[in-house]
């Protein structure tokens, strides 16, 4: 009888696979912002006047990672902690953009510093009154695989569309993530460290409206209220490199089928979302707050609900 328990809790030690990463929001990242700083435009600036332009962030929130893939961060746990993200983002008249990066966290053993930092490029349609377009890739740079504080993507490809002509604008987003991150669980003597690499397909279609009003408090500022409703389809495969110093116990589990290399989870409704993006801008300076509320749909998920909250504060020069 403890011969079987002990097999099964090793099985279980050497066998469990969860991201351990910080659960973000579906927060304003750089395509997010090209479209604030679209819509702001056009409320803030004569037509005529509407050019390239570039823009300096300071995004405070808990998150760890700018991701679009809503499906996937269902699934991932959440710590509380406090991060800080800079960026630039240079936005030509043609509608091409490019953006860099950081996220910078407070962790107990490094300190202070920059947990990974990233590089995005795209294009969002420009001057068009029917729909919104935008195509954008973005890159993730991570500073350490295995800490909880990273993205356990490294590359992500998003398209979404919108109707804007409606007063309630359908929407579609799709995208493709992959990565890869590292966990490592230990007892007693023996440790166990997991490669897994990831790969990740999602479908988000969403409903909206978006609320503006002009001169509020001078001729030259405004304000944008738009909240989302969305629900987040997708579907994910992790493919598992173990390496421990207990072998033989591997290759005896690895022959008994008690140790999966692939985790798999089919193509189906992860949760339902409701985001509130606002913003008021003033001359080139804005300040955008956001609240993203997540109700998580599988039965099997302890915590339901969540909320997360982040405010974005960017200055810009035409």
């Amino acid at each position: 009888m403890k011969k079987k328990f002990l097999l099964t809790f090793l099985s279980l030690f050497f066998s469990l696979v969860n991201f351990a990463q910080t659960k973000p929001a579906k927060v304003i990242d750089a395509t997010d912002s090209v479209n604030m700083m679209k819509d702001f435009l056009d409320i803030l600036s004569e037509p005529e006047k509407i050019s390239s332009y570039v823009s300096v962030d300071v995004g405070i929130g808990k998150r760890i990672f700018n991701l679009r893939n809503n499906a996937l961060n269902a699934k991932v746990t959440s710590v509380n902690t406090i991060i800080f993200s800079p960026s630039f983002i240079y936005h030509h008249k043609s509608g091409l953009y490019f953006s860099l990066g950081a996220s910078l966290i407070s962790e107990n053993k490094k300190g202070f510093g920059i947990s990974q930092h990233s590089i995005s490029t795209g294009y969002e349609l420009t001057e068009n009154n029917n729909v919104d377009l935008a195509i954008a890739y973005t890159h993730y740079f991570v500073r350490d695989k295995f800490s909880p504080y990273s993205s356990p993507i490294q590359n992500d490809f998003y398209v979404s569309f919108t109707y804007k002509k409606s007063w309630i604008r359908p929407g579609l987003a799709v995208g493709y993530s992959t990565g890869t991150y590292g966990d490592v669980k230990r007892i007693a003597r023996l440790y166990d460290s997991t490669t897994n690499k990831l790969k990740s397909f999602f479908i988000i279609p969403s409903l909206s409206h978006e609320f503006k009003w002009k001169k509020i408090f001078s001729k030259n500022d405004g304000i944008i209220f738009t909240p989302v409703l969305m629900i987040n389809l997708g579907q994910s495969k992790t493919s598992i490199q173990h390496k421990t110093n207990a072998t033989n116990l591997a290759n005896f589990l690895n022959k008994k089928r008690r140790l999966p290399k692939f985790d798999v989870t089919n193509f189906k409704a992860e949760s339902v979302g409701l985001s509130l993006d606002a913003g008021y801008g003033i001359g080139n300076f804005i300040i955008e707050p956001q609240a993203y509320f997540d109700y998580y749909l599988p039965a099997n998920q302890d915590k339901k609900l969540s909320s997360y909250f982040t405010i974005t504060l960017r200055y810009s020069l035409q």
